[in-house]
């Protein structure tokens, strides 16, 4: 349970091992340093409770009195407000005229009515919407008339439509390497009205009313060269066709920046009135850096086919064998199947329109939450991922009447403008609503849980959906509220991690989400683990690691790991694959430990790095230690044999340790004297970074970054950490751009920042009895003054509004200033300003100001701001947004009484799956 601070220490908490060094610490004069130190004593030496919780975008803390706060980003329900940008239930878009056709991507919406109108909204970083801009923007608009057809590439590939007269148009991201922001020719003019466009890699394939193929771009299928020609070419040597298909592959740069990995080829398939098949062209070559490509095939002219070439895939109906049994067994045809972005969507004749997603037969339960009928009457449908693979995703149909409708994620903005009341995020503590005080809180990735008094879990965002059934029937729409895990027995453990979490119940059994022990489980219902591993003792603590690993601590100190090999010895030689994932799901004792383990911790990596603290303040290692230098080593500098150890290591510490806390790049021990010794990217790497505050840090929680379904593993930047200090308060420092560290301002930090109260008032304090400790030299200080701000549309920004506090020593009648730049100075980036009209501009001097004559002589007096009232078009990527007070300018800066408050990244291109 969590401490009761603000008392003096019963003897029962007293650890004999805990010399009083551990109080070393001196207190600012004012500070009763008594009872600062009973409090920091008590939470050092107690069970490891946590208070604190980080994930890539959000963050949790456990008050006094049970209550929980959250902050960040909202929009996979991490807040578990009630008030998300994600619609369970369809909502209808509003068009002057009827719908007749619609096309999702991740980024965007295109619709086409029947009077030809070509409609655009979502996000546009690369043109996508075609409006002329790169500005988001939420509210569909025409950006052509006189349509027949349209196609949505997204952020990846252009999009087109063909207009009236059947000639084609495209834009968005061009094959050409050129971004075009408004829709112009595809190609030199083409002979024939063509009625469908197919685009892959840098081939475009289209059809004409005749049924003839036309093919312009790379690589054409059976073209006189492979070169890029924008002049189409005609396949006239087969019948006419009704459908086709299109694959291809093209010189690409892999995600990393090596060499080209492809070579420009296209393959098409055709069927014919008839239900003949033909295919020309040659196969797509998809291949490595290092790799040899594999034996092309080339057919010229084109051949017949007898059937799909390849065995169990139709390239014209690639969804035939994803088809869901239920609909199989009960008759239902499905006319037009497509994939709808974490699943498949099936459009009947009827207009019955289905969705589902393709589980293991062997896996039972889970079809029961698998297969929805989403609506009737529907004539056209889409679907697409929004914010990560298989989770976010939207889904968007007409019905016969010509109505559009739209639900699931708007983090694409493909629902139109959020309803009243929605919550996107929040850079200042939210309170969380649950039936009872909790002990514990948990931050996974992108879900939010919290364990009760009462031994009861509730979970809530995209990571608890994925093993709470009840939540949706493919178990990704997001918890939006505390919904209750169904566990047999009360806990009175925990631990979260990417959507797998493991639990010690009352009796000391542990549970895990599903996936683990047994081959069968599913994350729909909750395993006992622990009944096939002969000799593992009951448990006191687990930890869980992010890529499908976890620790065990049992009564008896020893400790027990699954999901992982580090630790437990090699498996046997000659073991098959089957053999291999039962050992490594089934718990087994980790090696070369001491029997006095107190606490065990993990780190987000593919090899179960991990840690373990022992009664005497020892901190062991096993796992990969190459990772951003958790293990105090530089692992980019030990040959690739030594980057796993496998038998664990002491780690050497300035100082004995009384706690151990895993991240994703970055580890922390506490130390005895109040300081953390750090190792990672937040943390200098393997040099590492001591950490001392201006009181005793107690507790420290760190996430994984913010980009981490974004961009690769080199790129990204360590993620957030949270402090906890023996006098209430909280500090964070790392990436904020998301609201994350709960400072009220949607920006990084390299040093520690105070996290906000409630609605940005004053400081959070985890223990109001304890009096705040006022910061001293050398250690990190408070900003000039605080700030609660709300971002509303995206992190790409449709307005930034919120309060700016006052703060001792302005003047009465003060003027407030809103700079930014855009880019980097100096390189190209240029410094713009905001003015009393809200208009931006470049800067002038002097510079007008924000707002005049305002009081902010204290931190009681604030001042309501909307600082970005649609600061809209191209640029807006690494935006930085600076706010500050004074009587004019040059009192502002020399009294240093200005902050950063918003920092805009890039929107690095399709997610990988974070829960």
């Amino acid at each position: 349970m969590t401490a009761t601070r603000g008392r003096s220490v019963p003897p029962a908490h007293q650890n004999s091992s805990a010399p009083a060094r551990a109080c070393a610490w001196r207190p600012h004069p004012l500070t009763p340093s008594l009872l600062l130190c009973a409090a920091a004593l008590l939470l050092l030496t107690t069970a490891h409770a946590q208070t604190i919780a980080t994930g890539a975008r959000h963050g949790l803390a456990l008050q006094a009195d049970g209550s929980v706060l959250a902050w960040g980003d909202n929009r996979q329900a991490q807040l578990g407000q009630g008030r998300t940008v994600y619609a369970a239930t369809a909502r209808e878009i509003a068009l002057p005229a009827k719908a007749t056709m619609v096309r999702t991507s991740r980024t965007t919406a295109l619709v086409l009515d029947e009077q030809g109108n070509v409609w655009s909204w979502g996000t546009n970083l690369r043109g996508e919407l075609g409006d002329g801009t790169r500005a988001d923007r939420p509210t569909p608009q025409i950006i052509f008339r006189g349509a027949t057809f349209i196609a949505n590439g997204g952020e990846w590939a252009p999009s087109f439509l063909i207009d009236k007269d059947g000639q084609p148009w495209w834009w968005g991201p061009l094959p050409t390497g050129v971004d075009a922001t408004v829709p112009e020719r595809a190609s030199a003019r083409v002979p024939a009205r063509l009625v469908r466009i197919l685009h892959s890699a840098r081939t475009t394939v289209a059809l004409d009313e005749q049924g003839v193929v036309w093919s312009w771009g790379e690589g054409v299928a059976c073209g006189a060269s492979a070169a890029y020609t924008a002049q189409p070419v005609a396949m006239r040597d087969v019948p006419p066709l009704v459908d086709l298909s299109v694959a291809a592959s093209a010189p690409v740069a892999d995600r990393n920046g090596y060499v080209p990995r492809e070579v420009p080829a296209s393959r098409i398939t055709g069927k014919a009135a008839d239900g003949t098949r033909w295919t020309w062209g040659t196969d797509p070559v998809y291949r490595s850096q290092t790799s040899l490509p594999p034996p092309q095939k080339t057919d010229c002219p084109p051949v017949r086919q007898a059937a799909s070439a390849t065995p169990g895939y139709d390239p014209l109906d690639p969804y035939r064998y994803s088809m869901h049994p239920e609909l199989v067994r009960n008759g239902v045809q499905i006319k037009t199947t497509v994939s709808g972005g974490d699943g498949y969507l099936g459009l009947t004749a009827e207009g019955d329109l289905w969705r589902w997603r393709y589980v293991n037969p062997n896996e039972t339960p889970g079809w029961q939450v698998s297969l929805e009928k989403l609506a009737t009457n529907v004539v056209d449908a889409s679907g697409s991922g929004t914010e990560s693979l298989g989770l976010a995703s939207v889904v968007m149909y007409i019905t016969s009447d010509g109505k559009l409708y739209a639900q699931g994620s708007n983090s694409g903005l493909h629902l139109a403008m959020p309803a009243a009341g929605e919550l996107e995020s929040s850079a200042s503590p939210r309170r969380v609503a649950l039936p009872a005080p909790a002990i514990s809180v948990h931050a996974s990735g992108k879900g939010s849980h919290a364990l009760l008094q009462d031994g009861r879990i509730f979970a809530w965002g995209t990571g608890a959906a994925l093993y709470v059934p009840s939540a949706n029937y493919v178990a990704s729409i997001p918890a939006q509220v505390p919904t209750q895990l169904a566990l047999a027995a009360p806990v009175k453990k925990l631990a979260t991690a990417l959507g797998q979490w493991l639990a010690v119940d009352a009796d000391g059994k542990v549970w895990s989400s599903g996936g683990w022990g047994v081959s069968t489980a599913t994350h729909n219902r909750p395993v006992m683990l622990g009944e096939s591993s002969p000799g593992m003792p009951l448990a006191r603590d687990v930890a869980v690691g992010g890529s499908g690993f976890g620790l065990i601590l049992g009564v008896d100190g020893s400790v027990w790991r699954i999901g992982s090999s580090g630790g437990a010895g090699y498996l046997p030689a000659g073991t098959d694959l089957y053999a291999a994932s039962a050992w490594l799901r089934t718990p087994r004792k980790v090696l070369g430990l001491p029997a006095t383990i107190v606490q065990v911790a993990t780190v987000d990596d593919a090899y179960g790095a991990s840690y373990a603290l022992d009664a005497a303040g020892q901190v062991w290692f096993w796992g990969q230690r190459m990772n951003s230098g958790i293990a105090g080593v530089d692992g980019g500098a030990l040959p690739v044999a030594d980057w796993l150890v496998m038998e664990p290591i002491v780690l050497p510490m300035p100082g004995k340790a009384v706690s151990i806390h895993g991240g994703e790049f970055n580890a922390c021990a506490v130390l005895q004297d109040g300081t953390a010794q750090c190792y990672g990217k937040l943390f200098n790497n393997h040099l590492g970074r001591r950490l001392r505050m201006h009181a005793p840090i107690v507790a420290v929680s760190m996430g994984m970054d913010e980009d981490k379904q974004l961009t690769s593993i080199f790129n990204q930047r360590g993620g957030s950490v949270h402090l906890r200090l023996a006098d209430g308060t909280v500090w964070a420092l790392g990436q904020g751009r998301y609201g994350q560290l709960g400072t009220g301002a949607y920006a990084s930090a390299a040093e520690p920042t105070p996290v906000a109260g409630e609605a940005g008032r004053g400081d959070l304090d985890l223990d109001p009895a304890t009096p705040n400790v006022p910061t001293t030299a050398g250690t990190p200080q408070r900003p000039p003054f605080r700030v609660n701000m709300e971002l509303v549309g995206n992190p790409r920004s449709l307005a930034f509004k919120g309060e700016v506090f006052g703060s001792a020593g302005t003047p009465a009648g003060a003027n407030v200033y809103a700079l930014a730049t855009m880019g980097t100075p100096g390189q190209g980036g240029t410094w713009v300003q905001l003015d009393a009209q809200g208009h931006w501009g470049p800067l002038r001097w002097p510079v007008p100001a924000l707002a005049n004559n305002v009081q902010l002589t204290s931190d009681a007096q604030s001042v309501p701001l909307t600082l970005l009232p649609r600061l809209d078009g191209p640029g807006l990527e690494g935006l930085r947004l600076f706010i500050g007070y004074g009587s004019d300018v040059d009192e502002m800066l020399r009294a240093q009484r200005f902050r950063e408050v918003l920092e805009l990244g890039p929107d690095l291109g399709v997610p990988w799956p974070v829960y």
